[in-house]
C-alpha cells in the first residue's frame, strides 16, 4: 500500500545488486481485513499505540482511498481463493527486488496466512490486477 520506493530506489537496487528487505508487507494489519474505516483504530494495533507511531501509520494508511483499495484487493483475494494476507505477502515475494520481507505478528496463529505465501505463485494476470488496484500508491 506504500509503493513510492518502486519509482527509483528499487530499480537502482536491482541494477546495483542491492538486496531489499521491506517491512510492513501487510500495511500495519490493513491487509488482513481486520480494520474498519467507520470505527476508530483497534486498541493494541500500530494505529492506536499513540504518539509518533500511530501518527505515521494513520497518516500513511488510514484514508478512504486506502480502504477502497483494500476492499478491491479483498474481492480479488476471495475470487482467487486466497486469504488477503497470503495474497499480499505473495505479491511482495514476487517483486524482483525483494530479498525477504520482514513480517510480524502479535500472536503465533497470525503467521499462518503469512507463511502460506511461501507456497503461492501469483500468475501474471493476477499480478497485473493487483498492480492496477495499487498503482495510485506508487
Amino acid at each position: 500500500m506504500f509503493r513510492e520506493f518502486e519509482r527509483e530506489l528499487f530499480p537502482l537496487c536491482v541494477e546495483e545488486g542491492i538486496g531489499v528487505i521491506p517491512y510492513n508487507p501487510i500495511a500495519g494489519g490493513l491487509l488482513t481485513g481486520k480494520h474498519d474505516r467507520t470505527k476508530p483504530p483497534s486498541e493494541g494495533t500500530r494505529f492506536a499505540f499513540g504518539g509518533r507511531v500511530s501518527q505515521l501509520y494513520q497518516g500513511r494508511y488510514w484514508k478512504d482511498q486506502v480502504f477502497d483499495a483494500v476492499d478491491a484487493l479483498k474481492r480479488v483475494a476471495d475470487e482467487s481463493g486466497l486469504a488477503l494476507t497470503t495474497m499480499s505477502v505473495a505479491w511482495v515475494l514476487a517483486q524482483p527486488w525483494v530479498t525477504s520481507p520482514i513480517t510480524g505478528a502479535s500472536r503465533p496463529e497470525q503467521l499462518d496466512a503469512t507463511v502460506a505465501a511461501l507456497d503461492v505463485t501469483l500468475d501474471a494476470a493476477l499480478l497485473a490486477k493487483l498492480d492496477e488496484i495499487t498503482l495510485q500508491f506508487r
